[in-house]
């Protein structure tokens, strides 16, 4: 089916914020900050690694206050105006202290959102996130089209404006690509979608990747697998860990199409979709 009407609004959405390259020390920025919170979901969605327990079971792992606030301070050393993103592994609304770490950021105006199913959304804590400094609530449906008007229900009792929310529509089927731009997570799902080797991917250019503990990995296509770490942002600083040479080597190396390096060369994602320009000063 393409892509979506809702994937499209929500990529106009963040394209400005997170194209717009900032130099630090000659090098292009990171405007992106990807962050995993926990390594839980209710859910086990057939398109995620977490459908087999197996393969991906859920832990009660989750990221504390004090490295929220370590990574919040970092950001706003060098003075970071893009988006930090709370997705990742697991469902961020099953964290613990989820305000707490949001306000981290919020208190800095840190422009910081969240990626829910919105399960768990109830009043409370909707208000508490947007008083502790959210900026935007992305809510991925995928029961059906009758949960539009849930959502837009309830954030409207909450006082949330329209512009403070996102809902996308998930509840596709496989032909039709779940709704989402689907990918094999770096080759944990397997070699069913087939992979493009020759294409250049711009993560690693724009978008950095910070998990529960810490660990700054490659991009959120390796979230699952963790392939590669570059570092500790309580052992040294991510932007530190974003100059590394050895996080160049994939950037000099995707930029020419080469999805040569592991785990590139088993991903199937486009990474094309934001970071041309910060590509092109890399």
């Amino acid at each position: 089916m393409g892509m979506t009407e809702s994937i499209r609004q929500n990529i106009k959405r963040k394209t400005s914020k997170i194209n717009e390259v900032k130099i630090r020390n000659g090098f292009p920025l990171f405007s992106f900050v990807e962050l995993n919170v926990n390594e839980l979901c209710n859910r086990t969605c057939i398109f995620c690694p977490r459908h087999d327990t197996k393969l991906y079971p859920n832990r009660d792992l989750h990221m504390e206050i004090d490295l929220a606030k370590e990574l919040a301070l970092q950001l706003e050393e060098i003075n970071f105006n893009g988006i930090v993103n709370i997705s990742g592994t697991g469902e961020a609304t099953l964290t613990k202290y989820l305000p707490s770490i949001v306000a981290e950021f919020g208190n800095r105006d840190i422009h910081i959102e969240l990626v829910t199913n919105g399960d768990k959304l109830k009043p409370n804590l909707i208000k508490n996130l947007f008083k502790s400094g959210l900026k935007q609530f992305v809510v991925s449906m995928y029961d059906g089209p009758d949960q539009i008007k849930f959502f837009k229900d309830l954030f409207k009792e909450c006082g949330i404006a329209n512009k403070y929310f996102t809902l996308r529509d998930r509840w596709y089927e496989e032909e039709e690509g779940y709704g989402l731009l689907y990918t094999n997570r770096a080759g944990i799902m397997g070699n069913q979608i087939k992979s493009p080797h020759n294409r250049p991917c711009f993560y690693p250019h724009y978008a950095t990747y910070v998990d529960y503990n810490g660990d700054v990995l490659l991009c959120c296509q390796d979230m699952y697998n963790r392939t590669k770490v570059f570092g500790n942002i309580l052992e040294k600083k991510l932007i530190d860990i974003w100059l590394d040479k050895k996080l160049d080597d994939f950037r000099s190396k995707l930029i020419k199409g080469k999805r040569v390096l592991s785990p590139c060369d088993k991903c199937t994602a486009n990474g094309m979709i934001f970071g041309e320009s910060h590509s092109k000063l890399w």
